[in-house]
């Protein structure tokens, strides 16, 4: 049964929201464009607020039914239902209905951690929201809020060892899907939002 879950909760993952959202707001394939990561981000860059809104919410929806409704299905408990959240994870990022080339998972992580780790969430939340106003770099906000995602988790009283490890397999996942904006960052090259920053350039 467990293995059916985590099938299904892949398969989950690889209904790539953007592209799969591209036609219906005059979109072609996103990783053609932009940043060339088929995320919300991009899709944002690329095709406005309500592409970047629709592919925001569709890439949530993905983790909350993979790790809420495919372990209650399967009759699973927590554990599985951690393991669960992280195929869905990999989907997105490796779909194999787009050939293996999807966006970086933080989306879908973000559905995730709302259902099955909400504390480390918000600490997530807000360590991002930091970030962001203080750099306006998305993808190193987005590596610094799971680094504290990691942090509450780890620390957090009541959390178990399979919460822990998977805090941990996700945050090296995220620092390896964002490893080119962290790279552009040092190099200078990444691209600001400017205008959600507290103290401009």
């Amino acid at each position: 049964m467990i293995l059916l879950a985590l099938i299904s909760a892949y398969l989950i993952g690889s209904l790539s929201g953007s592209l799969l959202l591209g036609r219906l707001f005059g979109q072609g394939d996103l990783r053609g464009s932009g940043s060339g990561n088929a995320g919300a981000t991009n899709a944002l860059r690329t095709g406005g607020r309500g592409y970047g809104a629709a592919v925001l919410v569709f890439d949530l929806l993905k983790g909350i039914v993979a790790a809420l409704l495919v372990p209650a299905l399967f009759g699973l408990g927590a554990a599985a239902a951690l393991a669960c959240g992280a195929a869905v994870v990999i989907g997105h990022v490796w779909p194999v209905f787009f050939g293996f080339r999807g966006g970086k998972g933080a989306a879908t992580l973000i559905g995730v951690l709302l259902v099955l780790l909400p504390g480390s969430l918000l600490v997530g939340l807000a360590v991002w929201i930091a970030a962001l106003t203080a750099t306006g770099f998305v993808g190193l906000a987005t590596v610094l809020a799971m680094g504290g995602v990691a942090l509450a988790c780890l620390f957090a009283p009541g959390a178990g060892l399979a919460a822990k490890l998977f805090v941990l397999a996700m945050t090296v996942l995220v620092v390896y899907t964002h490893r080119g904006n962290i790279q552009r960052v040092r190099d200078g090259t990444e691209n600001r939002f400017e205008r959600v920053m507290w103290r401009k350039r």
